[in-house]
């Protein structure tokens, strides 16, 4: 096929548009980038005096989220010690003597006219002298022996609480589950696909508390409860950000 001028420069100028096309979209592809973080488990134990605290990073380049949710189980307590914790020692009592001293014991019995039986002890007021006194008891130098192995003991704590940065989200994900809340071992709220969603309860909040849990950085996410547990955090965090 014959190549004419203006052919010619129609076919520069769609190249150069594709060039222009592929250059702007290469660009755009590494400056925003999407983290899409999908069921992530974090492990903590806790106990009334001690929450169970979870930490998740939130890129400071954040452009906007798009989905801040997550589950939380509970579990049996873990205590990495075999045979229920039970260990044996021997104690030896060293150096100890009892003795009973100056004491007179005389038993004598008489009989009335109803067949009454009286007893007397004489003397009556006698003493026991323990010697030596004062005594120690001695317990030798031992060892506990104790096999490799978990042992496990049930969550026992109620009245759960979340939080994120200081804030209580608990009334805000009992009211996404219509009351429904932590109850004992299992996964909240459910199996399912379900999750407590950050972004639906900061809705309800001022805008210091939303601020406080939505800014980027190393975001504090406590559980507390009034007994021992043993919880894990699944998190699903998904939001765009700058790439540097």
């Amino acid at each position: 096929m014959r190549i004419t001028y203006d052919s010619a420069i129609n076919r520069l100028a769609e190249r150069s548009h594709d060039r222009f096309t592929e250059s702007w979209q290469s660009n755009f592809q590494r400056r925003n980038k999407v983290v899409d973080i999908y069921g992530m488990e974090f492990n903590r134990q806790g106990d009334a005096a001690h929450p169970a605290v979870f930490y998740v990073s939130v890129s400071p380049d954040l452009i906007y989220y798009e989905r801040f949710e997550f589950k939380i189980i509970i579990d049996k307590f873990a205590i990495p010690v075999a045979a229920n914790g039970i260990s044996s020692e021997v104690v030896t009592i060293q150096e100890t003597s009892l003795a009973v001293g100056n004491t007179n014991l005389n038993a004598n019995s008489a009989i009335d006219r109803n067949n009454n039986v009286t007893t007397t002890i004489t003397p009556s007021s006698h003493d026991h002298i323990i010697t030596p006194n004062p005594h120690g008891h001695l317990a030798l130098s031992h060892s506990h022996q104790i096999s490799a192995g978990m042992s496990l003991f049930d969550s026992d704590a109620v009245d759960y609480e979340i939080f994120i940065e200081g804030v209580n989200l608990t009334p805000y994900f009992k009211a996404q589950f219509i009351g429904n809340w932590i109850t004992g071992e299992g996964v909240f709220p459910s199996a399912d696909l379900s999750n407590y969603d950050v972004l639906k309860a900061v809705g309800y909040m001022s805008d210091l508390e939303r601020e406080m849990i939505l800014k980027p950085g190393y975001k504090r996410i406590e559980l507390r409860g009034n007994g021992v547990f043993n919880a894990t955090l699944v998190n699903y965090l998904k939001y765009s950000h700058i790439n540097r």
